[in-house]
């Protein structure tokens, strides 16, 4: 049921006059940067992530259009009064359940479905709550799995896969923030809301007890991760829950969290402005700007300082990565991006190389062990302008291979890197 609608609504943001909707007239009407739709042969996490918030933000710009950020003259007391208690009333009833609800879908559907998915595994069942303010805003991804289906690895990559979505959808939108230098308020509010229902699950979890047999995802990580390593008393963990609290506090260390604030509830409610610049440090011909987020893995947690600069209209994103040592020592990955190179001819592409250090990897029923150590990963993405004038279209390929090894969105084991869609 999930699929038809997230094809439907990809759909509709083509058919329903692109050029339009995503062109920039002016800083009000748009943001001016491209709008990906990607498919993979198992809908991963990755073209999962890219194409929602393309269903995202055609959702989201209709609304501007027909519905609108000003409606009468603000230089008066009684117009500011009566346009800022109606974006109040609109962000509350309208712009919260589409953005609260595109962060839970992308959790279970391209969070925890993908993951399920990536292992072939039947039957899941997904179920969503309504969105505040009309209902808890809850969701789940479910299926039974036999003994001696998955390895204890696998097992972790399934319930982690829901906070790990997030960090896809926030990556995607700090690279289109950087390459466009600008942000709209609705993702602005979709990445707040991101950090919000990550941060809220891990923060507001109970401590486990003994005997517990239901897990909500950060306890059932707790409890996977120590008995993994041959730990299993409750009392007594290595890295227990108040661990993994003081580590997710670190996603705050992030510059565009900030930003996003301050744009979706300062200059949109206040000022009514839809599109906000992105502040960036400069150096010379180069604009820079970090981030930092940290990421569940089967092996423990791992701290990601990304950097993002722009050199002539070209976006690089370095990343460091290093791993968390209460059960393993000496891991972690370094990636390097570059974006855009020739975006402005007929071909443009992406290039992507991230290497790793890591412990073994279990895979599969029979456990194989995968030898760990060293490996990486690499990929090419294409755009190729296609004759669709009035209408500018770009077909959209990626194409590369990963050695077995955990990366944020990608399959566990050795794989190729298989995406394809369309740029709007």
């Amino acid at each position: 049921m999930i699929r038809p609608i997230i094809y439907f609504l990809c759909f509709l943001a083509v058919v329903w006059n692109p050029t339009r909707l995503f062109a920039i007239e002016n800083d009000s009407t748009g943001t001016g940067m491209p709008y990906i739709v990607l498919l993979s042969p198992k809908l991963n996490m990755r073209a999962g992530s890219e194409s929602i918030l393309t269903a995202h933000a055609a959702l989201a710009l209709w609304e501007d259009r027909f519905v609108g950020t000003r409606w009468l003259d603000e230089q008066s007391f009684r117009g500011k009064s009566i346009d800022l208690a109606g974006r109040v009333s609109k962000m509350v009833l309208i712009d919260v359940p589409v953005d609260y609800f595109t962060v839970v879908l992308l959790h279970e559907y391209f969070g925890h479905g993908a993951r399920y998915r990536e292992l072939d595994i039947p039957h899941i069942d997904y179920g969503y709550d309504l969105p505040p303010p009309y209902g808890n805003g809850g969701g789940q991804a479910s299926t039974n799995i036999g003994p001696g289906i998955i390895s204890g690895h696998e097992e972790i990559a399934i319930w982690t896969g829901g906070l790990e979505s997030h960090q896809m959808l926030n990556s995607s939108l700090r690279q289109r923030w950087m390459l466009l230098g600008k942000q709209h308020y609705r993702e602005a509010l979709t990445y707040f809301w991101s950090f919000q229902i990550a941060l809220t699950y891990v923060q507001d979890t109970e401590d486990l007890y003994l005997g517990q047999r239901v897990f909500n995802d950060p306890q059932a990580y707790i409890n996977l991760l120590n008995r993994y390593n041959g730990y299993d008393d409750f009392m007594n963990l290595p890295f227990s829950l108040d661990d993994l609290k003081h580590a997710v506090n670190r996603n705050a260390l992030d510059p565009m969290l900030f930003l996003s604030i301050y744009n979706g509830l300062i200059r949109y409610l206040w000022s009514g402005d839809p599109i906000s610049t992105i502040p960036m440090l400069t150096f010379g011909p180069v604009k820079y700007l970090p981030s930092m987020h940290v990421g569940l893995t089967p092996f423990g947690v791992e701290t990601h300082l990304e950097n993002y600069l722009i050199i002539d209209e070209v976006l690089y994103r370095i990343v460091f990565s290093r791993g968390d040592e209460t059960f393993h020592s000496g891991w972690g990955g370094l990636g390097a991006q570059i974006s855009h190179p020739f975006r402005e001819s007929d071909f443009s592409m992406d290039v992507s190389i991230n290497l790793w250090k890591q412990p073994v990897l279990t895979l599969g029923g029979s456990w194989e062990d995968t030898g760990g150590g060293f490996g990486g990963g690499v990929s090419c993405r294409s755009y190729f302008e296609l004759p669709t004038e009035p209408i500018p279209v770009k077909a959209v390929v990626e194409l590369g291979y990963k050695s077995a090894g955990f990366l944020e969105g990608y399959p566990l084991d050795a794989s190729p890197i298989l995406l394809f869609g369309f740029q709007i």
